[in-house]
This record gives structure tokens, sequence and C-alpha cells, in this order.
């Protein structure tokens, strides 16, 4: 190896561990106040965001870097952590990115390294740190679409519960306002953790409609959204809500079974590949191969 090849991987090496040490520093802050009774007393938004893990001084310096006035992308990429179930995390966020980015780099600067020493072009040292930070930053984007996808997912299959057990607590007598929040005390998930936002901006002094709309928005969820509209056309025109839910239940299942069926028809489809090109082929020699036997038999 070249000494230019050996001063690159101590400097990235260097590089890598100086980050690894800015983020853990102030992990060992002292918890405050409201953080150590949360466990004590009823949610709240405020007791919500005391919960969130302290802020690392990457994530300090990242939000001291932002221009103070967001921008639309911000504003974008708030909205997908809301339905990701990760909140207003965004500097959070913004420090996976950059770990995902560093730690791109420098695996792409040691592949440089290797191919350097063997011989490679020695634009490699500076094309694949660059590809490596940039497919890192795409996973990382890639896997908050997937959790907002898989949360969505998990909401609709929570949907008929909760309107199942929402339409028993107000035919057994109990206030919209009431029901909703025996449910989010019986029911773990993360549409009972939405529901229990919404009564927590209620208690705070917003209507019920909006509280309701704001699940909605914040799921960005068509099921949740077609449900959080009958419950408030109900409230608002006085319908026999008991029925409403039930039936907002019956088409919550019938949706899931919808989709269960159309998922099942593209693993169908993805399924003749096997087939076709593995099992069919050992089935067809295994069937000729006696024939083959024979004729060679008959040669001899």
């Amino acid at each position: 190896m070249t000494p230019q090849a050996i001063g690159a991987l101590v400097g990235c090496t260097f590089a890598l561990g100086a980050l690894l040490v800015i983020a853990r520093m102030g992990a060992t802050s002292r918890p405050t106040l409201l953080s150590r009774i949360a466990p004590y007393v009823p949610s709240s938004p405020a007791i919500a965001r005391s919960q969130r893990p302290a802020a690392s001084s990457l994530a300090t310096l990242i939000a001291l870097a932002r221009p103070s006035r967001a921008g639309s992308w911000d504003s974008s990429l708030r909205a997908r952590l809301r339905r990701a179930g990760r909140g207003d995390d965004l500097d959070g966020f913004r420090v996976e990115q950059v770990l995902a980015g560093v730690t791109g780099l420098v695996g792409g600067g040691l592949l440089g390294v290797l191919g350097i020493a063997r011989g490679g072009a020695a634009i490699a040292i500076i094309v694949l740190p660059l590809f490596g930070a940039g497919a890192a930053l795409l996973l990382a984007d890639r896997h908050l679409a997937r959790q907002v996808k898989a949360r969505q997912v998990r909401m609709g299959e929570q949907l008929p519960v909760v309107a199942e057990l929402l339409a028993f607590a107000v035919a057994a007598g109990e206030s919209p306002v009431g029901a909703i929040e025996r449910v989010t005390r019986t029911v773990a998930g993360d549409l009972s953790q939405e529901f229990a936002a919404a009564m927590g901006e209620l208690r705070a002094g917003a209507p019920l409609d909006d509280a309701l709309r704001g699940i909605a928005e914040r799921t960005a969820s068509p099921a949740v959204e077609r449900f959080v509209d009958g419950l408030i056309m109900a409230i608002e025109r006085g319908t026999p809500m008991a029925e409403v839910l039930r039936a907002q239940a019956a088409d919550a299942r019938a949706a899931s079974r919808r989709a269960l069926m159309e998922s099942a028809g593209r693993k169908d489809v993805a399924m003749l590949i096997p087939v076709v090109f593995l099992i069919l082929p050992t089935v067809v020699l295994i069937a000729m191969f006696p024939g083959f036997q024979s004729l060679q038999l008959i040669v001899r």
C-alpha cells in the first residue's frame, strides 16, 4: 500500500472517530423534572415532547446551521416524519442523514484506497466516496418512506378494532370524547396514540372536530381519513354514532380483505418465476431421465 493510501485511510478513520465523539456528546445530560414525572401523569403533548431523547451536539450544530425560516423541503420532511410516527424530530433525522452520508463516504473512501493500492485509477478515491455518500442518503430517505408505509398499514389493520370498541363504548352510554379516551387507555398501537394526541389537543383548548381532523392530516391514510370524516359528520349531525361506527368497522374490514386479495394476486404472479424456471425444468429432467438411460442401453 502506498503512503498516500495509508494517509487517506488514517484521515478517514480520524474523521469518523471525531464525528462519533461529537454525536455522543451531551448524551448523559440530567433528565428534567417533567420527564421524571411523565410516567405517573396522563399523557399530553408537552409530556410527549419531554420524553424524546435529548438532542446531541451534532443535532444542535445542524439546527444552528439551518436557516431560521424553513422552506418547503423542511415542511414536507416534517410531514413525512409525522406520518412515520416520529413527531417533529427533524434534527434527529438530519443527524441520521449525516451519519449515513459519512458512513457511505468512508466506505467509498476505503474502496477507493483499496482500488488505488491494487493499481486502479486515482479518480476512484474521489468518485467512490461521492457515490457511497449519495447511495447512503438515498437509502436513508427510502427507509423513512418504508416507515411511513408500514405505519399506514398498521393503522389500517387497527382501525376495525378501534371502531368496534368505540361503537361498544358509545352504545353503553359513553359520550364521544369519553369513548375515545376509554379506547386510548385500553388499546395500544399507532392509531390509539394518534387519538391520544387528539385528546391532548382537545384538553389544550382545540375544538373536537379540529383535533380529529389533525389525526387525518398527521397519518395521511385514506382509511383513517374516511373514518374521521364519518365520525365528525355523526357528531355534527347527531346521527346514531354506534351504527355509524359499526358501518365504518365493516368498511375497514372489507377494505382489508380487498387489500389481502390484491396482495395474494401479486404474490401468485411472482410465484410463477420459481415454478417455471426451477421446479418445472427439474420435473421434466426427472421424467426424461429413464428414457435417456434406455436410449444409452440400446445404443450400446
